[in-house]
């Protein structure tokens, strides 16, 4: 199966396209292992990844999230990371995993030396390609968790959010998070332009702003267009255009990133 990488690049397109098409085909391979090993049911899919495996977004990915789902308690992330090391070593990978369990989202690193060299993506032999895994062990009340029959280059089932609750978990990041992130904002512009009539899941969105703020203003169908617009007055958008280019499968949709285009597709405020 690693030789499968070989068909993903291609040597007239750019380094970032071929390592996130590397990347995610490792991602997926990922996935696969945690349904092989029935491992997918204790967790919810979720974040920038899902919408590209589930959605076909057009921008890649990084990292790869999960929330803990509603039936679970705790979670053992070490035992986790052994099946992750064992099957990826059985399939012909040279991997080292770094992780930390020192706050309620568990982070891992897992990192392949080589692999970017050996199908000719970089010249540097040493280079490295890394998956970043979360799991948030306290994820806010109220995600709707559906079960989903993927099939792509693996056949798999995965447990994910709902489409209102994905779209509060990126509502609440745009509201929540400490920097900008170029690829938050790609996907609320996919979310407001795709699905015109859809609404977070409110009691999801604000069970996480009371786990990440103090006080916090309640979201309400009422309210929720004019906070988007307040956060996009203080945009910096070329920050946004250039951190988010070189994930977008098209770079040219770079420019769709405007102001203009970001307040028209919110439309209508309260």
């Amino acid at each position: 199966m690693k030789d499968y990488i070989k068909e993903l690049v291609d040597q007239n397109t750019s380094y970032d396209v071929n390592t996130n098409r590397v990347r995610e085909y490792l991602q997926e391979y990922l996935l696969y292992i945690l349904y092989k090993k029935k491992m997918y049911k204790d967790l919810v899919f979720c974040g920038g990844t899902a919408l590209r495996f589930l959605y076909k977004i057009r921008r890649f990915s990084e990292d790869i999230d999960f929330s803990l789902s509603y039936k679970m308690k705790q979670y053992n992330f070490e035992a986790l990371l052994k099946v992750l090391r064992e099957e990826f070593t059985a399939a012909g990978y040279t991997m080292e995993i770094k992780y930390s369990t020192k706050t309620n989202v568990y982070s891992a690193f897992l990192k392949f030396q080589g692999l970017l060299f050996e199908y000719g993506v970089s010249p540097h032999k040493d280079e490295k390609i890394s998956i970043k895994i979360e799991i948030d062990i306290n994820p806010p009340i109220g995600g709707k968790e559906e079960v989903t029959l993927c099939n792509d280059t693996f056949m798999f089932y995965l447990v994910r959010y709902d489409l209102p609750s994905l779209f509060a978990g990126k509502f609440h990041a745009l509201l929540c998070r400490n920097y900008t992130k170029g690829r938050d904002w790609y996907d609320l512009l996919w979310y407001l332009t795709k699905f015109k009539n859809l609404e977070p899941n409110f009691t999801m969105l604000n069970n996480a702003l009371h786990q990440t703020q103090t006080d916090p203003t309640e979201i309400t169908p009422n309210n929720w267009k004019s906070r988007l617009k307040t956060t996009v007055d203080a945009l910096d958008i070329n920050f946004v255009c250039d951190d988010v280019s070189r994930f977008l499968e098209d770079p040219e949709e770079r420019h769709l990133l405007t102001k203009e285009n970001f307040y028209k597709a919110i439309g209508g405020i309260h």
